[in-house]
């Protein structure tokens, strides 16, 4: 029985004052999902086009003075 399944089968079993807080916080979670992703989109339009596309050499990430 997937996850659907079973809370079909334990909604039969609730009141209606309880299936509306789970409706709730369904609401609730999706919510989050859709602001977290908004918030992730956010993180990386912060940062766009500060990358230029130039090559790199490994030796000189290591030639810098913080690291000394």
């Amino acid at each position: 029985m997937g996850a659907t399944e079973r809370i079909a089968e334990l909604m039969k079993a609730m009141h209606e004052r309880e299936i509306g807080e789970m409706l709730d916080f369904a609401e609730f979670l999706l919510a989050k999902r859709d602001r977290e992703k908004t918030e992730a989109w956010a993180t990386l339009d912060k940062y766009a086009g500060r990358y230029d596309g130039a090559k790199w050499q490994r030796e000189e990430l290591y030639d810098r003075a913080g690291l000394r």
